[in-house]
């Protein structure tokens, strides 16, 4: 059974990017590529994801605006995703509903096994809250 990914990320070269990077496991479905809250709130509903990822550093800085809209929601887990996080962000995000985090320089393999990982944990009932990884 593949991983039902939803990727949030206004940053078009990025989420395009990113989106192909994700395409390429087979142990992941991209169930939608949010350019914005408003895109991923209208695909909520039909899309079922098992995961979110949004990109903590979008929507002009409201990334974790975004995160505590989505997790009134949905109730797959949000990862933050972003090029760098700090405590105090990351203390933020995980108020906010965030699960866990990962960096953007980590390589593909590693953000699906992650992706794959966290997905499983929350099908299981586990606490998914995590530290992050960054590599």
């Amino acid at each position: 059974m593949s991983v039902r990914v939803l990727l949030v990320d206004d940053h078009d070269d990025a989420r395009t990017t990113l989106a192909r990077r994700l395409r390429r496991d087979r142990r992941l479905e991209l169930i939608g590529a949010a350019s914005s809250l408003k895109d991923a709130v209208d695909l909520l509903p039909d899309a079922h994801p098992d995961i979110v990822l949004l990109e903590m550093h979008c929507l002009a800085g409201r990334g974790v605006e975004a995160c505590r809209a989505l997790r009134e929601l949905t109730e797959a887990p949000l990862v933050a995703f972003a090029s760098f996080m700090t405590p105090e962000l990351w203390s933020t995000a995980r108020e906010a509903g965030a699960v866990d985090y990962l960096l953007k320089h980590i390589d593909t393999e590693r953000i699906s096994s992650e992706l794959v990982r966290l997905a499983e944990r929350h099908r299981h009932g586990a606490d998914t809250h995590g530290g992050g990884h960054d590599s």
